[in-house]
């Protein structure tokens, strides 16, 4: 405490004792002392005492900004549409407009069956082994499969078969292949017609 302190505080006192206040009360209706600066300051040289203050008010600019820059940059970002991350770009979609482009695709499936063969085709070509999951009903499931099977290059799907997974989704698999109809191999086979005899030639006439 400064000299100066000191003397506040007994011109304070001796004021309590004048007014006649209780002893118990004289020190709690005292108003604090003065905060000091040079006390907390003091095993600091006076030549860089200038600087201190100057980098404490640095500091306290740098921590004013930097709160004004989140509470801006915040009012920023819900102006703009949120960033998903790469690996979870495929759950960011659209399901109405995802499946009428499955739809649209699945109508260049001509045929599916739940067995191995299909009534009125002759297999081609097998391609290979489709598979969908995580699909809310076996509709949905069947559709994004046929349109999986178009992306493959098939026209229609062998051994169809929907599950529901641990999850509560619907699953569903197929083997994709290409088919063409039965009636085109028919005709194909089918004999041509036998060539009409070649006509004689007209008699000519008697001299």
């Amino acid at each position: 405490m400064t000299e100066g302190q000191r003397e506040r505080a007994t011109e304070r006192l001796n004021l309590s004792r004048d007014l006649s206040i209780p002893p118990s009360l004289r020190l709690s209706i005292l108003p604090p002392l003065a905060f000091d600066t040079n006390e907390w300051f003091s095993f600091i040289p006076e030549a860089y005492r200038r600087w201190v203050w100057i980098g404490l008010a640095v500091l306290i600019a740098l921590l004013v900004l930097q709160r004004i820059r989140y509470h801006v940059g915040r009012w920023l970002r819900r102006g703009r549409e949120p960033v998903i991350h790469p690996r979870l770009q495929r759950y960011n979609v659209d399901h109405a407009e995802l499946l009428a482009q499955q739809r649209e695709q699945a109508k260049g499936i001509v045929a599916t069956s739940t067995g191995n063969r299909l009534a009125g085709y002759r297999i081609i070509r097998q391609i290979e082994a489709v598979y969908q999951d995580g699909h809310r009903t076996p509709e949905e499931a069947i559709t994004a499969l046929k349109a999986a099977a178009v992306e493959h290059g098939a026209d229609a799907l062998l051994n169809v078969k929907t599950e529901r997974t641990a999850a509560g989704k619907c699953a569903a698999s197929a083997d994709a292949v290409q088919v063409a109809p039965l009636s085109a191999r028919t005709s194909s086979r089918r004999p041509a017609p036998p060539s009409p005899p070649p006509q004689a030639p007209p008699p000519s006439p008697d001299p």
